[in-house]
């Protein structure tokens, strides 16, 4: 087996993570998320930038720092408290344009990284190790999440020449919940995570692999095995929380973080809790997201969250209450177990057309392409 590489942020990067996390966040377990965000020098001057923006209630924010690209938001799981899964997600289900993907790239600028996902399962792209090739040659660290059940060995090797910077593998706590909630064994996850830990280890390739899992009520018992299960195996372990339905009191940083979501059609929006693209402030077809990031949309949305007059959306966006795991966009006296998946009044679609076999792969009727 080849030497394998250091995988870990920068070391400036990792003690301006602490810093940050421990003294001005108070959010300690933050620290390994800003690392990788703002792993260089014009990421954390940006940072700086768009943080004091937040702070000051201004209209406009200095830079673009990452980018979320949808490439589809069909999945083959139904997961019970993901909006593709569960029924919850009300647009159209479709695939990027690869003319849309470079659209989004070109417009976009220096970035810090590229997430080629958001509320689907990318890997059921039919050009994604193009795609993936196309986002990591244009110099930015792209990154990719999956749910890790497609992970055979064709799709493995696409992944590993792809040039990708980490690969997120999502698990549900142990394997009764993880089950419960996917719909596959642990063990499915586990061989496609495992079958791309050895084949990039025996290549001594530099990308990370990280597991994450959502800190729900049925995932909460299992927080502290499953930090345990995935220490020796994955360079980073992520615990997040659910998101769920409460009042929010207090201005998101999301409008000022850096961030843009581009969904599957070309819209565009601030937050990947907007799954519906209830805030798109425009269209990688008609903007670049460049114009985006300080068009008039968005500083409507941010004056909006300075006033007080959240719109919908944000005024109810909340995170379960848990001491696994620190909130992303809220503050903890925010906090609600509400969860939309688990309240009996919530819409399930269980006849949702990503219940058909042919939905679930399009490799079963499309032609693939093979890395």
């Amino acid at each position: 087996m080849k030497p394998q590489p250091d995988r870990r942020p920068p070391m400036l990067a990792r003690l301006l993570g602490q810093a940050v996390a421990r003294l001005y966040l108070r959010r300690p377990a933050m620290a390994e998320v800003i690392a990788i965000r703002y792993r260089s020098f014009r990421a954390f001057v940006f940072g700086i930038g768009n943080e004091l923006a937040y702070r000051l209630g201004r209209a406009r924010a200095p830079g673009l720092i990452s980018i979320n690209l949808e490439l589809t938001n069909h999945c083959n799981l139904k997961c019970s408290f993901c909006p593709t899964g569960n029924g919850l997600l009300a647009r159209p289900r479709g695939f990027m344009d690869p003319v849309v993907f470079r659209q989004a790239l070109r417009g976009a600028g220096p970035l810090e990284f590229v997430l080629l996902f958001q509320w689907g399962e990318s890997l059921l792209h039919p050009q994604f190790p193009e795609l993936a090739r196309e986002a990591a040659a244009s110099g930015r660290r792209t990154l990719v999440t999956t749910n890790g059940t497609l992970l055979d060995e064709r799709r493995t090797t696409g992944l590993l020449q792809a040039g990708l910077d980490r690969v997120t593998v999502s698990v549900d706590g142990d394997a009764e919940s993880h089950e419960a909630i996917r719909g596959v064994p642990l063990a499915r996850t586990e061989a496609g995570l495992d079958r791309l830990l050895a084949a990039r280890d025996a290549l001594g390739l530099k990308m990370a692999v990280d597991v994450s899992m959502v800190i729900s009520p049925e995932t909460e018992h299992a927080a502290g095995a499953f930090a345990a299960r995935y220490a020796e195996r994955a360079d980073r372990i992520q615990k997040i929380p659910l998101l769920t339905r409460g009042e929010r009191r207090t201005r998101c940083r999301e409008p000022w973080r850096g961030g843009l979501v581009v969904l599957q059609d070309g819209r565009v929006t601030v937050c990947c809790v907007d799954h519906d693209g209830e805030l798109a402030c425009g269209d990688v077809r008609e903007q670049s997201l460049r114009q985006i990031w300080n068009g008039p949309a968005l500083q409507r949305l941010r004056r909006q969250h300075v006033d007080g007059d959240l719109p919908p959306l944000c005024a109810g966006c909340t995170e379960y209450p848990t001491d696994a795991a620190a909130p992303r966009f809220s503050k903890r006296e925010e906090a609600s177990a509400l969860a939309p998946h688990l309240d009996p009044t919530s819409p399930q679609d269980t006849g949702s057309k990503d219940t058909d076999p042919q939905d679930r792969d399009p490799t079963s009727r499309r032609k693939a392409p093979v890395a």
